[in-house]
């Protein structure tokens, strides 16, 4: 039953360690209010992007319209390691596309944040902590996807996709399909 409606059926254990997890964040103040304020859940937001004229979509996990907050939940096994690891899971670039996403269509500069819950408990609780990019890293973010647009623009108008690979069939199956 569960398959078939796409739900997913947790264990005991999973469910006591999200209400864990859970409970650390509204533990946190602000992680309380990030929460509880009134706000759109997964909500998608389109613009125009307007050098290139692509059709752009950003996600978040929650709008606050009210206060102008974006905010993106994220899980780690090593909170202390968010701190660097996010450049490599280019979270800079998804602040800076995001908040710019966010301008276009309602004319306002958002703060965003990302809330972190840790998956590994620490004295019997999940750490979480509230992170902002500095404006460094929203620069380099936005550096990064203005080149990647770019880049999407220039496919888009050549037809050329140089990052797809073209399959031939090997010769051995070639000799197969003639035979």
């Amino acid at each position: 039953e569960c398959a078939r409606t796409g739900r997913t059926v947790l264990t005991a254990e999973e469910g006591r360690k999200i209400e864990l997890m859970y409970q650390s964040v509204m533990a946190l103040p602000l992680g309380q209010w990030l929460v509880e304020s009134a706000g759109y859940a997964e909500s998608s937001v389109y613009w125009e992007d307007p050098e290139t004229g692509i059709l752009c979509r950003c996600r978040p996990d929650k709008i606050i319209p009210e206060f102008h907050w974006i905010m993106d939940v994220k899980t780690t096994a090593d909170i202390q390691r968010f701190r660097t690891a996010y450049y490599d899971y280019r979270y800079h670039v998804q602040d800076a596309f995001y908040s710019d996403g966010y301008r276009a269509q309602f004319g306002e500069i958002p703060t965003f944040v990302f809330l972190v819950a840790s998956t590994t408990a620490e004295c019997g609780r999940y750490p979480v902590e509230i992170f902002m990019m500095g404006e460094d890293a929203k620069l380099a973010g936005q550096r990064e996807y203005r080149r990647n647009l770019q880049t999407l623009a220039e496919c888009l108008s050549n037809d050329e996709w140089p990052a797809i690979k073209t399959l031939s069939l090997p010769r051995w199956a070639k000799e197969n399909a003639n035979a």
